[in-house]
């Protein structure tokens, strides 16, 4: 059973530095949403909207960090 511990938190680490590198190249998410303009008996009127969300690059290294903290405290327990 601990090697199969060891070996989900090495991949969880990989996922989350891959997850953190992406969000360090990509600055923003953008999105596309459905709003109900007009709503009445007869008539239903719609308007899609673009949003976006900013990542700041403080979240995407705390991403990173936390997957290399992950990685490290995997490779103490394989040791130890």
């Amino acid at each position: 059973m601990q090697k199969a511990e060891i070996l989900w938190m090495r991949i969880i680490g990989v996922l989350l530095i891959l997850l953190g590198l992406t969000l360090f190249a990509v600055r923003r998410i953008t999105y596309t949403t459905t709003e109900k303009v007009i709503d009445t008996r007869s008539v239903d009127l719609t308007a899609k909207r673009q949003k976006s969300i900013g990542i700041p690059r403080t979240a995407s290294v705390l991403v990173v960090a936390a997957g290399v903290i992950v990685l490290v405290v995997a490779g103490r327990k394989a040791r130890g």
